[in-house]
């Protein structure tokens, strides 16, 4: 009795952890109020289309595409202070990539949201275009719904790792997407659970 009890408590806050059932829409121009004036350093073009995604909310999950290339060392911009120092730039950008996974993976995770795969590429076989073969690994990010991104690109943890974000890259693309051809968590981890709690009920 107490394992089932267990494991659908387990399932159910596992649910609640990872669907956006009681997160609100963002409204159009609400993202801009919420950062107040943080990344004001972006591009207006940039700053532009991070506004009319965030202004677009569905309110539903997605998933972030992200295509990287390091640079051969880190390179933090003029004034970046780190712990209370400034970066010599002494370590590769990957180390510099890794410094900034390392901290922003708990703030995905208090979020909902997690990698659901991480990749170095092998080789290029096909390519068509101009720079297609650019990037050198890919990461895929499920998070639970644009407004957990905005609270978490507008965290404190998040605001002092992402100079190491931008020191470690050469080049980068991030593309948001719909749903991906996977096995998705939400229906993977509630359907082991259950089949765990059948077994030891009938077991």
């Amino acid at each position: 009795m107490i394992l089932s009890v267990s494991i659908i408590a387990a399932c159910v806050l596992f649910v609640l952890w990872h669907e956006p059932w009681f997160t609100r829409r963002l409204q159009p121009g609400e993202a801009v109020t919420l950062l107040g004036g943080k990344y004001d350093d972006l591009s207006p073009a940039e700053r532009e289309r991070f506004q009319a995604f965030m202004d677009a909310d569905d309110g539903r999950p997605f998933y972030m595409v992200n295509l990287m290339a390091y640079r051969e060392r880190a390179d933090y911009r003029p004034g970046t202070a780190l712990n209370g120092s400034t970066p010599t730039g002494l370590i590769s950008g990957r180390d510099a990539g890794w410094l900034y996974s390392r901290a922003v993976l708990p703030e995905l995770l208090k979020r909902g949201c997690y990698p659901v795969f991480v990749a170095g590429k092998i080789t290029n076989l096909l390519t068509a275009g101009g720079d297609t073969d650019f990037f050198e690994d890919v990461a895929i990010v499920r998070y639970r719904s644009r407004r957990d991104m905005l609270s978490m690109v507008a965290s404190p943890a998040f605001l002092h790792a992402v100079p190491h974000k931008w020191a470690s890259l050469e080049k980068t693309v991030a593309v948001p997407c719909r749903r991906l051809l996977l096995i998705d968590p939400g229906v993977l981890v509630p359907l082991v659970l259950l089949a765990l709690w059948l077994l030891f009920r009938h077991g």
